[in-house]
Parts: C-alpha cells; structure tokens; sequence
C-alpha cells in the first residue's frame, strides 16, 4: 500500500471552501451606498476577494440592489486607503446583530482599478500557501 503525504491545513481549507475564489478576511469600516440615491448604511467588512465581499450592518438591503461599497483599511505602512467598487447585493441573511449581506463585484478587482485592495489579496493569499 503506498502512503501518501499529509495535506497542508492551507490545502484542507481550500478544498472545504464552496468558493471558487477563497475569501480573504478584511476587518474595517465599508459603507455602502444605494445607486438608487437611498442613503448609505455604515457596515463592517468582513472578508473580501476580487468577485466579492462579505458584511454585517444593522440594516437590510434588497437582493440585487446595485451598490458602491467603500472600504477604508491601511496598508502596509499604515496609512489609511480607499477603495471604492460598484456591485450588487448578492444575499442577505438576518444575523443577531443585524445581516449579513454578500456583494458580487461588477467587475474583478484589478491591479489598475484597485490597486490597495488587489495588493492586499495577493499578500495574503501568498502568505496563506
């Protein structure tokens, strides 16, 4: 019987994730903005990828409303950035504290468009392996 290497723990979690794109985990602050002009609701990031983004707020909002999520984090130096990025609400599920909301990016977060954020995705997905 041939005996085969253990799995890394980054290698078992990659294989239990539903997501194509596992998501990397971004607390801060987000606020999310209606297109339709409704005012923004303050929310808290919880994990991000380049297709999308997981939050909680105290308030709901509707699926597939289209939506400019702004995230505030700082980078590697400590300073705070910004990141603005259009979507839609993917899902909302009633939480003790609120919802949580998931939104699906319009477009894949790119070196060019957003360039803290897509950098930040690819630290920690070269420290995750």
């Amino acid at each position: 019987m041939k005996r085969q290497s253990p799995k890394s723990a980054a290698s078992i979690a990659a294989t239990n994730e539903r997501r194509k794109l596992v998501r990397a985990t971004l607390v801060g602050s987000a606020l999310i903005s209606p297109k339709s002009g409704s005012k923004a609701i303050t929310a808290v990031l919880d994990n991000v990828n380049k297709v999308g983004a997981g939050l909680h707020t105290k308030e709901t909002l509707a699926v597939a409303q289209p939506v400019m999520v702004s995230l505030a984090f700082l980078d590697s130096d400590r300073a705070e950035q910004m990141e603005r990025l259009d979507g839609k609400v993917a899902w909302v599920k009633p939480w003790e504290k609120g919802f949580l909301i998931g939104v699906v990016w319009d477009e894949l977060v790119t070196k060019e468009k957003n360039r803290w954020l897509y950098y930040y995705l690819e630290e920690t997905v070269r420290s995750s392996v």
